[in-house]
């Protein structure tokens, strides 16, 4: 990792009050995932919220990469699965100009704890997963691949994987957000 940086667990309080913590939610959904995958803008929005809204009822974790200056160079948002030793890795992103350095591996380690990870690639991050000890299991209809650190060989069943992970509940100012968005498009 780049020296004079830290890893932050972002707080539930966190999410509206620091703008580092908008700014890499955003960059995500807002920009990386419209790259990769062509997500609509409403699809994004839609994205985002969920996010924010798994952290906000702690069903989530984000870990943000920062330099000691307090800019942000990279993000981690995970969930834990309800029922195995697995979280799933729902955003990771590393800032452009600090990829290379060990951001994301970073990153990664400190979600991955003691637990095995789980995640639905873009394919131009394939590669990048599979040196970091992922393996592909399933092309989705999306475009993503499905990945895992599970052993082949493991008690979780890995060639029939079904993970159950909690899912966000959407208060009624969430709902007229989403609907607000969707009616301006």
């Amino acid at each position: 990792m780049i020296k004079n940086s830290y890893i932050q667990l972002i707080r539930k309080e966190d999410l509206n009050t620091d703008v580092c913590v908008s700014m890499m939610i955003s960059m995500y959904f807002g920009i990386e995932m419209q790259s990769a995958l062509q997500w609509s803008n409403e699809h994004r929005y839609t994205e985002l919220i969920k996010a924010q809204v798994m952290i906000d009822q702690g069903k989530s974790e984000m870990l943000l990469a920062k330099l000691y200056s307090g800019t942000p160079i990279g993000m981690i948002i995970y969930t834990e699965a309800d029922d195995k030793p697995v979280r799933r890795i729902d955003a990771l992103i590393v800032s452009r100009r600090f990829r290379n350095n060990g951001v994301g591996k970073t990153l990664l380690r400190a979600a991955k704890g003691d637990k095995d990870l789980h995640t639905f690639a873009p394919s131009i991050a394939v590669d990048w997963y599979l040196k970091n000890g992922f393996r592909e299991l399933d092309k989705q209809p999306n475009g993503t691949i499905e990945m895992t650190t599970i052993p082949k060989h493991s008690d979780l069943h890995v060639n029939n994987l079904h993970l159950n992970y909690p899912l966000p509940v959407f208060d009624q100012v969430d709902l007229q957000i989403l609907h607000n968005f969707k009616t301006l498009q």
